[in-house]
């Protein structure tokens, strides 16, 4: 059964629709505010940067190294550099897995990907990335 608007006079809630529209309010307020928190904002920007476009070039690995282990499990990590498309060379590092670690030594080649507008943002392939990342970048392909 509907509501009837007439010229000056509006239907009343009651009390318990009142209470139930506040707290309704405040829930959807709140769930707002929680994913707005932990939302990763330099996964979302690095994916903008990406979403313009990726070069691929050969970089070179200079150091590969592992972290002390932690909560989850030991960091294995390999520094590489690589020259950009305006030929200035850029150092990063990465965190790959260990079956694909190990297969690198220092002097080896290692394909590298960077953001075309951004080229000191760079990757691997098999780099180790949080989830999100890996979902957001399939979306937005």
């Amino acid at each position: 059964m509907g509501m009837i608007f007439t010229p000056g006079r509006y239907p009343q809630r009651t009390p318990a629709q009142k209470v139930f529209r506040v707290v309704l309010g405040l829930a959807a307020v709140t769930i707002i505010c929680f994913f707005l928190y932990h939302v990763p904002y330099d996964v979302l920007r690095e994916e903008r940067l990406r979403l313009y476009g990726e070069d691929h070039t050969t970089g070179l690995v200079v150091a590969v190294s592992t972290t002390a282990a932690t909560s989850d499990g030991s960091r294995f990590t390999v520094n590489y550099k690589y020259v950009d498309n305006d030929g200035f060379v850029r150092q990063a590092s990465a965190f790959l897995p260990h079956d694909v670690w190990k297969r690198y030594r220092p002097g080896d080649r290692i394909e590298v990907m960077f953001a075309s507008g951004h080229p000191d943002l760079s990757r691997v392939r098999d780099e180790i990335e949080p989830a999100f990342q890996k979902w957001l970048r399939r979306m937005l392909d």
